[in-house]
């Protein structure tokens, strides 16, 4: 029998299935914000070589032992994770300049 997850879903209290559906819900929002980015989830991975295209990460919406949502974020390489970090600390400057002026 292979396990799926509607069986695990079937296991857990509503309460699980309720935090799971938002934990997907999530990872699919960030898999839409990246897509805009410029992620892609066929980027190649070519040892050595330099790609264009930014390597899409594995995105997980899971829900810990305890019920709490998570999404996982799996391992992407250093040129698109330096990327991605560029992209938050330009966002989190901008939200913060928005911060100081509505002040």
């Amino acid at each position: 029998m292979r396990i799926t997850d509607e069986v695990i879903d079937g296991m857990r209290s509503e309460r699980h299935c309720a935090a799971g559906a938002e934990a997907r819900a999530v990872a699919e929002l960030l898999r839409q914000a990246l897509g805009r980015l410029g992620f892609a989830p066929n980027a190649a991975m070519r040892h050595g070589e330099k790609d264009v295209a930014l390597f899409w990460p594995v995105l997980r919406g899971e829900v810990t032992v305890s019920g709490h949502p998570m999404v996982a974020l799996g391992r992407i390489p250093l040129d698109s994770a330096n990327r991605l970090a560029e992209i938050l600390v330009c966002a989190a400057l901008e939200e913060h300049t928005k911060k100081a002026t509505t002040r």
